[in-house]
């Protein structure tokens, strides 16, 4: 066997490793995400939260989140006529 042969069949077996540790680094990307998932509905169970309340609560967040973007470009659009006074 040549070595221009040995590399390239170290080549390959390095590209299968690869694949394989790219499809167990996808499965555990997913088995993370179906964990968290199911941590968060272990909460609700646990503390009875109602689909109502749940929907008021992420409103409430998106709500909190719209408001304090608005007073960061208010602090923002300050300091810069501030600077340019």
């Amino acid at each position: 066997m040549t070595k221009s042969q040995r590399i390239e069949k170290e080549i390959s077996k390095t590209k299968e490793q690869l694949a394989t540790i790219q499809a167990k680094l996808k499965n555990l990307e997913e088995e993370k995400h179906m964990a968290e998932r199911a941590e968060k509905l272990d909460i609700i169970e646990k503390h009875k939260i109602s689909s109502e309340k749940l929907q008021l609560l992420i409103k409430f967040s998106e709500d909190e989140i719209l408001q304090l973007l608005a007073q960061k470009e208010k602090e923002r659009t300050g300091n810069e006529e501030k600077v340019i006074s």
